[in-house]
């Protein structure tokens, strides 16, 4: 079986990449990354150096024009926004109604992963990997694209309307931050490649949201992160 894995450049996908590659072989696998105008574009050139470590073929696709109609979102670069370094907790607490967290990124796991399907279809791919994982607390509600109801529906989809050619698999997405990383370091995933944080500066913020889960897992698995921080919480 050849398959696509969605690479970030992040802990998740990249672990979602080794899982890939123990189960089909790297023969067998290839990665897939985008650029959809987000400030942190430095993610992809992490994605690139993760990719030369397993020895595994790169497709970068540009699509940041699909995102161009957003306004709201601070992860986009055409947007003057500056990210919310507030818990989700306190984010939520300030939201209007109808409003999405600053973060959010409307539907980019749903218009990825369809590219993706059209890809895998023409290329004779017959799975995509993806890193969604378990939501904690009211993140969860805040990316509905990240949600196991999402992950169901969309490979339904995919597998209807690929004519049961293609299917979507999301090895993590019962598993915290925590696990992830103990899962990673159990697989001699190179955590030291990944970027993670939603800044594009020389490191990572140790602030924003993404930051602060990745800190406080290694924290809590009382291990020592690989990347360096601006600041840390």
């Amino acid at each position: 079986m050849k398959v696509l894995v969605l690479l970030s450049g992040g802990i998740d996908s990249t672990t979602c990449l080794a899982l890939a590659i123990e189960k089909h072989g790297r023969e067998n696998v290839e990665a897939i990354s985008f650029n959809y105008g987000q400030k942190n574009i430095k993610e992809l050139a992490h994605a690139k150096e993760i990719c030369k470590f397993y020895h595994v073929n790169l497709i970068e696709m540009d699509i940041s024009k699909l995102f161009s109609f957003s306004k709201k979102c601070a992860m986009l670069s055409h947007n003057n926004l500056e990210l919310s370094h507030q818990t989700y907790d306190k984010q939520f607490e300030n939201l209007k109604e109808n409003e999405n967290v600053i973060s959010n990124v409307p539907f980019r796991n749903g218009i990825m992963l369809s590219i993706c399907a059209g890809y895998a279809i023409e290329n004779n791919l017959s799975k995509i990997y993806y890193g969604i994982h378990r939501e904690e607390g009211i993140a969860y509600d805040l990316y509905p694209d990240c949600s196991t109801e999402f992950n169901k529906s969309m490979n339904e989809a995919i597998i209807a309307g690929s004519g049961r050619k293609v299917e979507i698999e999301a090895p993590l997405c019962n598993l915290s931050k925590r696990e992830i990383i103990k899962l990673a370091v159990d697989k001699n995933v190179p955590l030291d490649l990944t970027w993670t944080c939603y800044d594009n500066e020389e490191v990572a913020c140790g602030l924003c949201n993404s930051c602060t889960d990745r800190i406080k897992a290694f924290k809590e698995l009382g291990l020592i992160d690989p990347i360096k921080y601006r600041r840390l919480t």
